[in-house]
């Protein structure tokens, strides 16, 4: 319920400014600015508090959808509320950025146009987001695989006094030459908005691309807890499949036309999720409650018989033979 409320301030927000401002807007607000920095296009200020508050109020019946209780599941229902909120704030910090720039300004074509408010928006609007996400709070736990893999499954040897926290894989990659095509576009596109254009702008989007590359380096590790995979030079942020959730693994073919891009996905079905850094061999993982996990590697074979043994070794499954 706390970040559904996130969710909705933004549309008080919008009102709130609207009336404690009025005073001291003009009649009409600036809606765009050209590349000469120039306002070209105005709206009334009625027209433009009701469009605004139409478009943080979007945001907030998203986050409604995963109030509702519609029967979705918990994770889809935090899904839509974090991108209820994300909507809704970044309407509202639009329109913070547009009334800024118009208070105590008599003609709204000699407003200001924005420079470093860009570069705000996308820091607040990312703190915004993640702030309903952890609101949100705690994912319930998954269920436990019951038994050890399929003995049609192939094993790779693992000691058995392996500690928990020391790797029996690692596997640093990145995404294939063809996925570098989108940070190369981001930073073309910067270049040209700086020359051009506005310096803040291709600093959001110098952001962008960075953001993009550090998450196309990853680092894949197997140990007695599961499967972890951590983005950029940090390995941050990190991803973890729990040993206790892993019913088995298998060879795959993977295509990245099936996942729809490079890189972390989720799938159409709304099961699986995966790491594709190309298309080729992969190792597809299945978990409890039906759900999936694919990851391409560079030797599928070991990786399916690791993955299977140190589900084998889990001793907190229910079912597992101990003497196994």
């Amino acid at each position: 319920m706390l970040g559904f409320l996130i969710a909705v301030l933004p549309v008080a927000v919008v009102v709130l400014v609207a009336e404690v401002w009025r005073h001291r807007l003009p009649t009409r607000l600036p809606t765009h600015w050209n590349a000469a920095d120039a306002v070209d296009a105005t709206s009334s200020l009625t027209n433009s508090v009701t469009g605004f508050t139409i478009g943080a109020a979007a945001g907030a019946v998203i986050a409604a959808v995963g109030v509702l209780p519609l029967g979705l599941r918990w994770r889809l229902r935090r899904a839509l509320i974090t991108v209820g909120a994300a909507v809704a704030g970044f309407i509202a910090g639009i329109w913070l950025i547009t009334v800024s720039l118009a208070v105590d300004v008599v003609d709204p074509y000699r407003a200001p146009a924005p420079t470093w408010h860009l570069l705000a928006l996308l820091v607040g609007v990312a703190g915004w987001t993640a702030l309903a996400y952890l609101a949100c709070g705690a994912a319930p736990p998954r269920p436990a695989a019951t038994g050890a893999p399929s003995d049609e499954l192939p094993r790779s040897p693992l000691p058995s006094d392996l500690p928990p926290d020391l790797p029996g894989w690692v596997e640093t990659g990145t995404v294939s030459r063809a996925g570098w095509l989108a940070p190369a576009a981001l930073v073309v596109l910067a270049v040209v908005m700086g020359i051009w254009l506005n310096v803040w702008i291709a600093t959001v989007l110098l952001l962008a691309a960075a953001l993009v590359v550090a998450t196309s380096i990853n680092r894949l590790v197997i140990d007695r807890r599961g499967i972890h995979i951590g983005f950029g030079p940090y390995g941050w942020p990190r991803i973890t499949v729990p040993v206790h959730e892993i019913v088995g693994a298998r060879h795959t073919t993977v295509r990245v036309s099936d996942w729809g891009g490079w890189g972390y996905r989720h799938n159409a079905d709304l099961r699986g999720r995966g790491l594709i850094l190309r298309s080729g061999a992969g190792v597809r993982v299945e978990l409890t409650g039906r759900r999936y996990f694919v990851t391409t590697t560079r030797d599928p074979q070991t990786v399916a018989g690791l993955v299977n043994t140190i589900a084998e070794l889990d001793d907190r499954r229910p079912g597992r033979d101990s003497s196994g």
